[in-house]
């Protein structure tokens, strides 16, 4: 039944959206870079998917984690420790 999917869209989003807004008045995101990277691009799979399959509770769903997702994840990266680890990173792949 679609309530069930309309009812689990709320219920996630409605947890997503303290934690953005945090991140925005903050502008700084303590989320890890591997789960900030995995999350925003699952979420833009799973939307794509949710797309061909035509399923609206889940279009809208993963949209919205796609977007929160990915304004963790824009924060995440300018964050200055999370500039350092990707140049330290950088340097590791160099040896």
């Amino acid at each position: 039944m679609v309530i069930w999917g309309i009812i689990g869209l709320i219920l996630i989003g409605a947890g997503w959206i303290p934690q953005v807004v945090e991140i925005i008045k903050t502008k700084h995101s303590s989320l890890n870079l591997g789960f900030a990277s995995l999350y925003t691009f699952g979420s833009l799979a799973l939307t794509i998917h949710s797309i061909n399959l035509g399923d609206l509770p889940f279009i809208i769903l993963n949209a919205f984690a796609l977007f929160m997702g990915a304004i963790g994840l824009y924060y995440t990266l300018k964050s200055k420790k999370t500039k350092k680890e990707v140049k330290k990173f950088l340097k590791g792949l160099k040896r």
